[in-house]
């Protein structure tokens, strides 16, 4: 039996946070405490999700998400920086309701597109077309694309075009939402107040 702690079996199989949040509320996980039975999970995962097992990533248990760029967490610049979950949550409560946004179309479509952009994922918008495209935007991962081609777990969100504004910037911020104590996350602080609230102007406290 192999135990691993959530945040490492999302690594493990390329899911996101939310992707593996779902599961363990789903019960589709198999859980020894706050650890993931490794074998146990893959096993039910396999049985039981409609496109199987994930493509396993045998060494992303032993690397920290983000690690290798790591830079001072105080320069505002377009650099990622690595940091844990926890400390950035915190700058996003210190940013909430801080911050002036515009709300016509074009600003929402480019926060959206930046916000995405914060954690390493792309924004990609769609037109209304009749095969499925509902004319907003999906949630791609390009380091996944890069090495696996545009799957069904390259895209966390949208899969139908269909997110606005909103839902990108909820997503995006949800990924960013700790599963362990030290789980990290490589972000942009120069976009981070893009993810802060509010999400648009019906967004109230």
């Amino acid at each position: 039996m192999t135990l691993v702690s959530l945040a490492e079996y999302a690594r493990r199989v390329g899911k996101t946070r939310a992707a593996v949040t779902q599961w363990k509320k789903a019960g589709r996980l198999v859980l020894q405490g706050d650890k993931v039975d490794v074998e146990a999970s893959d096993a039910r995962l396999r049985r039981y999700r409609r496109n199987g097992l994930p493509e396993i990533n045998e060494d992303a248990k032993s690397v920290k998400r983000g690690r290798p760029s790591v830079k001072k967490a105080g320069t505002l610049n377009s650099e990622p920086v690595c940091l844990t979950c926890a400390e950035i949550m915190e700058r996003l409560a210190d940013l909430d309701w801080t911050q002036e946004f515009g709300w016509s179309a074009s600003s929402l479509e480019e926060r959206a597109r930046l916000a995405a952009e914060c954690i390493g994922w792309e924004a990609v918008r769609s037109p209304v077309v009749d095969d499925g495209h509902w004319g907003g935007f999906q949630l791609r991962i390009p380091a996944y694309i890069a090495s696996h081609g545009l799957t069904v777990d390259a895209v966390p969100a949208g899969h139908g075009f269909e997110l606005d504004a909103w839902d990108v910037l909820k997503a995006c911020r949800a990924e960013l939402e700790p599963l362990d104590d030290d789980d990290e996350m490589t972000v942009r602080l120069d976009l981070l107040p893009l993810l802060a609230h509010p999400f648009s102007e019906y967004d109230n406290q």
